[in-house]
């Protein structure tokens, strides 16, 4: 394993370092040796059975709580109304807490303990706060966490169940000059106090996000072989440029025959990345959040230009859908493919529906659509998809049907 500047294409032999030395970019993870073959290391339980495509951590610093295998579904009504070929849900609710953070907790967390050390720091909307205090008290790691304001009540209270350190910042999710703030202060104290950062970008712990690309190993597992599409939430966009990474290693090494069409799907009221895209910028263009949709609102998406990067290679794209499309997405999958998911991770259904449309079918397709986490996070969403329905209070003696 090497690291490498995804900017300038230094290598960096600091391997504790968070950005480049010389130019302040990305740091990406690099693998020698590795081949189709010997991809899996089936002694080991969850992600690391791919632990020779992970960081370099000493068996007795890897936590396991049973993350990863999560299912794929295939769609049973709605790729036959959208005239979409295969269609497959990958149910990242299915980790420990609920969402795909797990895979980035269970490798960050590992790698603080082997790096000795003394706390964990980092922000969150929800998710990555809930899997990150889980595996630190697992590990019996403190894990101090700035939120946003107005995060949902259901996952501030998953992430206080695991003794976390909370506190909440005003503005953190709606202006992207708070969210810099936030990201500043954190780095900061990772530097002073020898702590280990949870901020779960690519920019931020490139280590730790590596977790992430075992998705991609898990789809060519279950399928077999890769899709034609996948389509991902994208919010900061680490999980959109994970998954890409990992079906760009198994390219390399002569895996898979082909790299999937990644598509980044954004809320319209935060889609800093996909008007950047539609302008052929490489940056993410600038401007306030006023999504309603918990875990996308990242005004200042911190793998934003990463991700633009891929999509200017060719690899993916982004379309941003609104609230309302998200909204109904989620009610689809629940009453129509009996998948029960927040907001946040039926937006990668939504994008995958507006596209369908537009395109009047995607009878060749083979897509994914990557639901990332349990629709019990957002307890106040499932009372607004339910508020309308009516429960009869019956007699014993007069019960109808």
């Amino acid at each position: 394993m090497e690291a490498a500047c995804w900017d300038c294409g230094r290598t960096v032999i600091d391997t504790r370092s968070y950005a480049c030395p010389d130019c302040g970019g990305t740091i990406m993870l690099r693998y020698e040796g590795v081949s189709p073959d010997s991809i899996k290391d089936d002694s080991q339980s969850g992600l690391w059975k791919y632990r020779r495509l992970l960081p370099d951590i000493p068996e007795p610093c890897r936590l396991y709580l049973g993350e990863g295998s999560t299912p794929l579904v295939p769609s049973r009504r709605i790729a036959k109304r959208l005239k979409i070929g295969e269609l497959y849900f990958k149910l990242e609710g299915g980790n420990p807490t609920g969402s795909y953070k797990d895979r980035i907790a269970a490798i960050g967390v590992s790698w603080a303990l082997a790096s000795g050390r003394a706390a964990c720091v980092g922000t969150t909307s929800g998710n990555a706060g809930a899997a990150f205090a889980a595996y630190a008290a697992g590990a019996g790691i403190p894990y101090h966490l700035f939120v946003l304001e107005h995060m949902a009540e259901a996952k501030l209270a998953q992430v206080l169940a695991y003794g976390a350190i909370v506190r909440k910042v005003k503005g953190f999710g709606t202006y992207a000059e708070v969210g810099d703030r936030v990201f500043s202060r954190i780095m900061e104290a990772v530097r002073e106090y020898d702590w280990e950062s949870t901020i779960t970008a690519f920019r931020y712990n490139p280590y730790a996000m590596e977790g992430v690309k075992t998705i991609s190993f898990e789809l060519v597992e279950q399928l077999p072989g890769a899709p034609t599409t996948v389509y991902s939430p994208a919010g900061g966009a680490g999980l959109y440029v994970g998954i890409w990474k990992g079906f760009e290693e198994l390219s390399q090494i002569g895996a898979i025959p082909h790299k999937p069409h990644m598509v980044a799907v954004q809320s319209a009221g935060c889609s800093n990345i996909v008007r950047a895209f539609a302008a052929g910028e490489r940056v993410p263009s600038p401007g306030p959040s006023t999504s309603q949709i918990s875990g996308l609102q990242v005004p200042n998406p911190p793998d934003g230009s990463v991700a633009l990067a891929i999509m200017a290679r060719g690899d993916g794209s982004a379309l941003a859908v609104d609230d309302e499309e998200i909204w109904e997405a989620q009610r689809l999958l629940a009453e129509e493919e009996g998948i029960f998911c927040e907001p946040a991770a039926a937006t990668a259904l939504a994008g995958l529906i507006r596209a369908a449309k537009e395109k009047g079918g995607m009878e060749s397709e083979r897509a994914v659509c990557v639901i990332s986490g349990v629709g019990f996070k957002d307890g106040k969403r499932l009372l607004d998809m339910v508020s309308h329905k009516r429960v009869p209070l019956l007699e014993a003696d007069s019960l109808d049907i």
